[in-house]
């Protein structure tokens, strides 16, 4: 099933993308990921998971999620070259720690909500029109739990959470009658993700309590999550959002 698949993914260099990048190609998927800034990053990761799994079919392209004439023009250069985009994940987005308060500057919160909403938008959007003829394909949009629960300093970030998970619930009706799917994963405390790591230890050690399985969750046990959503043993699912937080909702 999958070696005839092409998986494009968002954010794709580092923690969750990069698990969920390496998974796909496991599987045997052709895999585009897609970057923002790092070069020799981007180079060293899709070499790294070359050796790894012994999968030739492993590419990479530039790409601003805000720029929509960048997103449109990558898009269609990857299905000019690979003939179709079967899965669209867009993991794509950044954070800002601080209160909404009058001494920390709006333009943060703008850029994390143009970037984490409408640059999921941007993607979807450019695939949209392939897809939709096509009549088949799986749209996988990226939340947290901050989507659904908020957390504090985390204003923005959780704001723009929320609205993916709107996203994903009104796209899944929008997009049923042509046999395209859209659904979510909200991730909880995951390991090797910046946001973990800004957290400090006391704190996190507050954090594993409330979890119920008592663990930080895994970028792979995320990047399975997805692949679920992906495959055809979802068939049945759209508009949904998969919260993969260990019980600690």
């Amino acid at each position: 099933m999958w070696s005839e698949k092409v998986v494009v993914i968002t954010g794709a260099s580092k923690g969750i993308g990069k698990s969920m990048s390496k998974h796909f190609t496991e599987l045997g998927a052709t895999v585009i990921m897609l970057y923002r800034s790092s070069l020799s990053e981007i180079k060293q990761v899709v070499e790294e998971i070359k050796k790894e799994t012994g999968h030739e079919r492993v590419f990479f392209e530039k790409l601003d999620v805000n720029d929509i004439e960048m997103v449109k023009n990558v898009f269609q250069n990857i299905i000019s070259t690979h003939k179709r985009i079967d899965v669209l994940v867009n993991n794509a987005g950044i954070s800002f720690g601080g209160a909404l308060i009058p001494s920390n500057p709006v333009e943060k919160w703008k850029e994390i909500v143009d970037t984490n909403i409408m640059g999921t938008i941007n993607c979807i959007h450019a695939v949209s029109f392939h897809m939709l003829l096509a009549q088949s394909g799986s749209i996988i949009n990226i939340s947290s739990l901050s989507g659904l629960v908020g957390i504090e300093r985390l204003s923005a970030y959780s704001a723009s959470k929320a609205g993916v998970i709107g996203l994903t619930r009104s796209l899944g009706k929008e997009y049923a009658p042509y046999n395209v799917r859209v659904n979510a994963v909200a991730p909880g405390y995951i390991e090797e993700t910046g946001m973990v790591d800004r957290i400090p230890e006391k704190q996190m050690t507050e954090f594993r309590k409330k979890i119920a399985m008592g663990r930080l969750g895994t970028a792979k046990e995320v990047a399975e999550a997805v692949s679920f959503l992906a495959s055809d043993k979802s068939s049945y699912i759209t508009g949904q959002t998969l919260v993969v937080d260990g019980g600690l909702m």
